[in-house]
């Protein structure tokens, strides 16, 4: 005889809403806070697991009718004389709210400032600031950063818009990709919003020339810099003896589903920059020059669908040690500056790897 382990689920819902507000209410150990038990019975139990309350609030999000539902009909129709059954379940199947589920991944700059999205991270760069968000959670939320910023209004007759402290946040993309001998393009390639550029350094500056609204700057830069390389693909760049190679990872027979695959490699440079700087101008200040910087290392970082878990593999994949190439910069009063770069020389050693050049852009923040 088959047993039935269901009850009402309208009871059901209420007796998790009702430990919700348990958990809430009182200061009890971890583990109790990341779990709900809902006892029916002598022999039922309902488990509920989160990994904090927030993610037990999650829950709310949830059609329970609906999913309880299936669940029965799944358990109605299985032959096996047991009160065991394992079943998975897409969660974003029974969200009472799914216009936002087919939201496509997207690069929109306007008037209203630069906002990327790019699957669950969201960037907003306005005039309210700058804000980063990982789904429901804030990273960043820079409030200060504002229209009265020391970048917006400063007077740059006397000294470079760009001395001080620099962050840049952009993306990156194959400035040049060129056929290469036994390497598939597609293979390869980037995905556009995925493929983050970061800087963090400090710029000095020589002041050459002042005029009376305009003035000539020599800035002298260091900073430490990331291409994050995230593939558009189920490959990850695989080193073998005297070349590298981009497969997918197969275990058990099967291609692993990936949810990201990214190259990371970090970088130390050095820039020399001339600057020609704007008093009472739209335009603030325009700088172009060169870069040159030194590899501190490289690994991947793959992501499995479906898992939290991050696997890193630490090798030089064959990258050249030495980067270098062109600058420039806009800025742009009531609105962050703009950079782009462009690397010289092949991201891979000659007939180790494709030959690619890098290109990123984006915008200084500070």
């Amino acid at each position: 005889m088959k047993s039935k382990i269901f009850a009402s689920p309208i009871l059901l819902l209420l007796c998790i809403v009702f430990s919700i507000k348990q958990l809430k209410a009182n200061d009890i150990t971890t583990s109790e806070k990341d779990s709900i038990i809902v006892t029916f019975g002598d022999k039922t139990r309902l488990i509920i697991y989160g990994e904090n309350r927030k993610e037990l609030d999650k829950i709310m999000k949830y059609d329970l009718n609906a999913l309880l539902k299936d669940l029965k009909i799944r358990l109605d129709s299985t032959s096996a004389d047991t009160t065991y059954l394992r079943e998975e379940f897409n969660g974003n199947d029974y969200l009472k709210d799914q216009s936002g589920n087919e939201e496509k991944d997207y690069v929109r700059i306007g008037l209203r400032g630069i906002h990327v999205k790019d699957g669950d991270t969201r960037v907003s760069i306005d005039g309210k600031g700058v804000e980063v968000r990982d789904g429901d959670d804030v990273i960043v939320n820079d409030s200060t950063y504002r229209r009265t910023g020391r970048r917006f209004y400063r007077s740059s007759r006397n000294s470079s818009p760009r001395k001080g402290f620099n962050v840049a946040f952009g993306l990156n993309a194959y400035g040049t990709n060129e056929a290469t001998p036994g390497y598939n393009k597609s293979d390869y390639e980037l995905r556009p919003f995925g493929s983050r550029f970061v800087s963090l350094g400090y710029v000095a500056s020589a002041t050459l020339a002042r005029g009376k609204n305009v003035g000539f700057h020599l800035d002298f830069g260091a900073d430490f810099s990331w291409y994050n390389l995230m593939f558009d693909n189920n490959n990850t760049v695989v080193k073998n003896i005297g070349y590298v190679e981009f497969l997918p990872v197969i275990e058990n027979n099967e291609e692993v589903e990936f949810k990201k695959s990214k190259l990371v490699v970090p970088y130390v440079n050095l820039s020399l920059m001339p600057t020609v700087s704007f008093s009472h101008s739209f335009i603030s200040y325009l700088s172009a020059g060169v870069y040159g910087g030194y590899k501190l290392g490289s690994y991947t970082k793959v992501r499995v669908q479906g898992s939290k878990d991050v696997d890193h593999v630490r090798k030089n994949f064959y990258i050249e040690d030495l980067r270098y190439g062109f600058a420039a910069e806009i800025g742009i009063r009531k609105f962050p500056d703009l950079f782009i770069n462009y690397d010289l020389n092949n991201l891979y050693v000659e007939n180790r790897g494709p030959s690619v050049r890098m290109l990123s852009f984006g915008v200084r923040l500070f």
